[in-house]
C-alpha cells in the first residue's frame, strides 16, 4: 500500500518501502537509467537492493519518496534529499524517473519543485546541491527548470563507453526557491479543533 506524505499537481510522494522491490530492482540494473546515476557498473539482486533500501531507511541524513502518478496510483520513480547537514542547513538532492515512456513528462521537475519545498519550507534548511554529469541533459534541463543555477564542473570524474565526462554541480537556496514557488506545506490554524 502506498501511503501519500506530500501531494503536487500531477504526482504525490509516499514513503518508500520493500513492496516494490522488484521494480526498484529493474530500474537499478536498466543501463540506460544507471549511467546517469554513476551505478552503471554495479550489478544489483534483489536481495542487495532489500539491504540498501533497509539500510537508507535507518539513516538520519537521508529522505526518499517513490513518485507516484495521482490518477492511478502508478510508481514512477525515486526522489530523495542525502547527506543532509542540519547545522549547516544543507543537502544534496537526487533522483530518477524509472519508467522510461513516463520520462519527459515533467514528473522529475515537479518531483524535485516538492522536495526542495520539503528540504526547505519543512525541513528548514538552505542550500541544496544537485550533481549531475554533463550527459544526462534531462536532469540538468529539469534542475535549472526548477531554479537550480550551474555553480561548479568538477572535470573528467566519470568514465563510461571510452570517454571521460565532467560532473556539474548546481545549487538552489531557499530564498531563491521560495521567490519563485508558492509552498504546499498548509499554515497551522490558530485554532487546533
Amino acid at each position: 500500500m502506498l501511503y501519500k506524505k506530500f501531494e503536487g499537481k500531477k504526482i504525490y510522494f509516499a514513503p518508500i518501502d520493500n513492496q516494490n522491490i522488484e521494480l526498484i530492482t529493474k530500474w537499478m540494473n536498466d543501463e540506460t537509467l544507471t549511467r546517469g546515476t554513476g551505478r552503471v557498473a554495479q550489478v544489483f539482486t534483489e536481495t542487495a537492493q532489500k539491504e540498501l533500501m533497509e539500510e537508507n531507511s535507518k539513516k538520519t541524513d537521508n529522505y526518499q519518496f517513490y513518485v507516484v502518478r495521482k490518477n492511478d496510483d502508478k510508481i514512477l520513480g525515486i526522489y530523495n534529499l542525502h547527506h543532509i547537514k542540519q547545522v549547516h542547513q544543507f543537502a544534496k538532492v537526487g533522483g530518477l524517473i524509472g519508467e522510461i515512456d513516463e520520462r519527459g513528462k515533467g514528473y522529475g521537475s515537479e518531483a524535485l519543485r516538492m522536495l526542495c519545498d520539503f528540504a526547505f519550507n519543512i525541513l528548514n534548511l538552505h542550500t541544496l546541491v544537485a550533481d549531475i554529469y554533463s550527459f544526462n541533459y534531462p536532469s540538468i534541463k529539469s534542475a535549472e527548470k526548477v531554479g537550480f543555477k550551474k555553480v561548479g564542473e568538477i572535470k573528467e570524474c566519470y568514465y563510461f563507453g571510452g570517454k571521460f565526462y565532467n560532473q556539474i554541480i548546481l545549487e538552489i537556496t531557499k530564498d531563491e526557491f521560495n521567490k519563485k514557488y508558492k509552498t504546499f506545506v498548509l499554515p497551522i490554524p490558530d485554532k487546533i479543533k
